[in-house]
């Protein structure tokens, strides 16, 4: 049995990427309000949209149980699971400790749980990698091996236009969302290397975050070989401004080879929230 890719449902895919890479998604549940969605394939994103724009709380997420995992674990011989950033949520711990107890019960499994040190976009980019390095043949030691470099290598970049659910987390203060609000402010967030978020810089105007975003995403990119890079984009209800900063980017990275644009699935809607896009690559 080839190795299985499992990842938390911060790892944003369709349904025909999920099926070509055999990625089993391990759901996190979604709290706007007092609702109590499973954000899996059932999950309406415009209706939690819909929601969180409607609650004055914070949308909160909550992380697989162990034993979800563990179930999932047993399922095969191999396994790789990637999970959200270890400093955004429990996910990694909670994989971790389903790791343990399937080992305790069968020893002879390999199991590794990757923290990406990222989301969204980033999980996926993993995913995408790591079916590349699992059908290339490589055993499952050699692929441990090689993803995690790859992993300390990537980037995640961001830009979000609604920043009412940070204010809401307490992320930025009320007083500075607002006045961020009115000056149409637009931050760009990257990673900071180690899994937390970190602000680049703040743009008035949407239109011009999308071009800083293209021009730091040319310069971190510019000494890499021409075609080279593979980059993710996910986008949060904003398909037409994904699809044209996706030739934005193909146009002004002579590295990137392709550019695959998905939907955010429901835990990366909580943290893009409407509008926002993240690049991982």
């Amino acid at each position: 049995m080839p190795i299985r890719i499992l990842a938390d449902s911060c790892c944003d895919l369709t349904p025909t990427l999920k099926n070509l890479l055999g990625v089993t998604l391990i759901p996190l549940e979604l709290r706007p309000g007092s609702a109590c969605l499973t954000d899996d394939e059932t999950l309406d994103p415009f209706e939690l949209l819909k929601l969180m724009k409607a609650t004055k709380e914070a949308t909160k997420t909550a992380c697989p149980a162990p034993e979800t995992y563990a179930a999932a674990m047993r399922a095969g011989d191999e396994c790789i699971v990637i999970t959200l950033s270890s400093k955004l949520s429990g996910s990694y711990n909670a994989a971790c400790i389903g790791r343990d107890m399937v080992l305790e019960e069968e020893p002879e499994k390999k199991i590794f749980v990757l923290d990406s040190e990222s989301a969204s976009a980033g999980e996926t980019r993993l995913a995408l990698q790591l079916f590349d390095l699992i059908r290339a043949g490589l055993p499952f030691e050699e692929v441990v091996a090689q993803i995690c470099p790859f992993r300390d290598r990537m980037h995640t970049l961001f830009v979000l236009e609604d920043l009412s659910n940070l204010i809401k987390n307490g992320r930025i203060g009320k007083a500075a969302g607002i006045i961020g609000s009115m000056l149409m402010l637009r931050p760009i967030m990257a990673d900071n290397g180690v899994g937390e978020i970190t602000c680049l810089e703040k743009v008035r105007g949407t239109g011009a975050a999308m071009v800083k975003l293209v021009a730091r995403v040319a310069a971190m990119t510019a000494d890499i070989p021409a075609h080279s890079v593979q980059l993710v984009l996910s986008q949060c209800n904003c398909t037409e401004r994904a699809l044209a900063l996706k030739q934005s980017l193909l146009d002004s990275c002579p590295a990137l080879e392709d550019v695959l644009v998905v939907p955010t699935g429901g835990v990366s809607t909580v943290y893009a929230d409407d509008g926002g896009i993240v690049l991982g690559f």
